[in-house]
């Protein structure tokens, strides 16, 4: 594990208790290693001091109860095991010991083994169809809480699960290495026992029998299924000359292609102004590219983000040198061109699609699953067939106000993931994590807390222009969402309060007393 360079107090010396109050956390370290210790009551715990996921700092985390949360992207840990306990993260942090002698708390050179939890179930095999966030995460959770059994991944891709967030933002601007991008190695999945199946299509899956058809003639019985199909990019339909070059950014496959095109293009074309069409024009600049985002809409992000942030976000891309044909529609690509409804044009080398997603609803459908744009799932997230479970882009699920959702957000996706393996071996808890999504504009990243269906009051806090700001969302007079910019802390005590169901009118004190 790479730690940063040795900071903060020598906590193998030790520190004075006094140091260190109830409920808080310092980062120092144990030889060459950064460990963050914290208190809570008379209870130490001490663990890497950075997050599995990015490297987050910790110790500008939080608490929350016997977890411990990361500031960046609201990863969750087991306090006294390490264990990634909520998505994104997925590796454990490193725990270990304490020791207090009167006035001064130690922490012990070498890191604890943790002994391995056992979970009781009558359940044999569990099969995981779909290996996104929601499924690579369903596996490892099995594993985290012990389960024993079979756990069987099956995927239609031919490599291994990956951390598809980075494809538009660090891989396709070239910050991140390939082998950055694989949640987890061949080994880990060996080492767990997650019997992982590239390569792998369903055909049908048999409810009445408990079985799954693969290509090829094969059957695969299983005793509980996770199905996390994802979604599935939507094509442009607009008249394409044959020799253009038109992609679309959904999978690893699909940034690498993009990619071994830049040494022969300099014109791009980003139809699409959503996050993965601003974030794809971001990334594209930062390689020198010359871009044009086209967007039917008048204001980038406007429906999710409002008219304030949206013009903000339009304003940093244009400085970086984005162009924007908005308020237009693509009616042909040509092969040097893109030709737009107001009879302009726009020329390009490249085109990249962006405009939006479908869920993967075919075998769901075809086994009689209950569907409606989504495959529907209880607060449980069981399906109509009381042995499957679902989870991810594709599930629509009721949310804590009742409203049925179907979020698209790789950290919900992951949570979900996880809830439903839970269940799967007989758990019974209910899905109750807010949904979270981080979105990268060059060196900018907004944190969104809840999910605004139609907002028709947005407040602004702080300025976004000052890079500190909050934007609270309410429809109806109901706080729905809260979206921060460099408030970290903001971000993660909204969640928070969401998760133990504050009021609204404490939640936007909260955000009102932060600025």
């Amino acid at each position: 594990m790479t730690n940063e360079a040795p900071a903060g107090p020598d906590l193998e010396q030790g520190i004075s208790v006094s140091e260190l109050a109830d409920g808080a956390m310092i980062a120092g370290h144990v030889g060459d290693d950064a460990v963050l210790l914290a208190r809570r009551g008379d209870e130490w715990f001490a663990l890497d001091a950075f997050c599995t996921h990015y490297h987050g700092p910790l110790a500008e985390g939080t608490m929350v109860g016997e977890t411990l949360r990361c500031p960046w992207h609201h990863a969750c840990f087991d306090l006294r095991t390490g264990s990634a306990a909520g998505a994104p993260a997925m590796r454990p942090l490193r725990t270990y010991a304490v020791q207090r002698d009167g006035d001064v708390v130690r922490v012990l050179a070498q890191p604890r083994t943790i002994p391995a939890p056992v979970a009781n179930s009558d359940v044999q095999h569990v099969v995981i169809l779909g290996a996104g966030a929601a499924g690579s995460y369903a596996a490892s959770e099995l594993r985290r809480i012990g389960y024993g059994g079979r756990v069987t991944l099956l995927t239609r891709e031919s490599r291994l699960p990956y951390d598809k967030p980075n494809l538009s933002k660090d891989y396709l601007a070239g910050r991140a290495h390939e082998e950055w991008i694989p949640l987890r190695s061949a080994a880990e999945y060996a080492d767990d026992r997650v019997h992982l199946r590239l390569d792998t299509t369903v055909e049908r899956i048999d409810v009445a029998r408990s079985e799954i058809a693969l290509q090829g003639g094969e059957t695969l019985p299983f005793d509980r299924l996770i199905l996390a199909p994802g979604a599935v990019a939507l094509r442009l339909d607009v008249p394409t000359a044959p020799e253009a070059r038109v992609h679309y950014l959904r999978t690893w496959s699909d940034a690498d292609a993009i990619i071994a095109t830049f040494d022969s293009i300099k014109n791009v074309v980003v139809i699409g102004a959503s996050f993965i069409g601003l974030e794809t024009a971001a990334s594209l600049r930062e390689r020198g590219l010359d871009v044009t985002v086209i967007g039917m809409e008048e204001r980038p992000l406007e429906r999710v983000l409002g008219r304030e942030a949206s013009d903000f976000i339009r304003r940093v891309h244009e400085a970086h040198g984005v162009r924007f044909r908005l308020g237009r529609r693509p009616v042909e690509i040509r092969a040097d061109r893109v030709m737009l409804d107001d009879g302009s044009s726009e020329t390009c080398d490249l085109v990249i699609a962006g405009v939006g997603v479908e869920p993967d609803l075919a075998l769901a459908q075809a086994a009689g699953l209950r569907v409606d744009r989504g495959i529907v799932v209880d607060e449980h997230l069981q399906t109509s067939a009381p042995n499957i479970f679902a989870a991810g882009d594709a599930a629509r699920f009721p949310d804590r106000h009742g409203r049925a959702l179907r979020v698209e957000h790789w950290v919900v996706a992951g949570r979900q993931g996880q809830t439903a393996a839970r269940n799967a071996i007989g758990r019974n808890e209910r899905f109750a994590s807010i949904p979270f999504f981080w979105s990268q504009h060059y060196d900018l990243v907004f944190a969104y807390v809840g999910h605004a269906e139609k907002s028709d009051d947005v407040q602004l806090f702080g300025s976004l222009d000052e890079h500190n700001a909050a934007l609270v969302y309410c429809e109806q007079g109901r706080l729905t969402a809260v979206a921060t910019l460099f408030r970290d802390d903001v971000s993660l005590a909204v969640e928070v309060a969401m998760e133990r169901e504050e009021s609204d009118a404490a939640i936007l004190d909260l955000v009102r007393r932060a600025f």
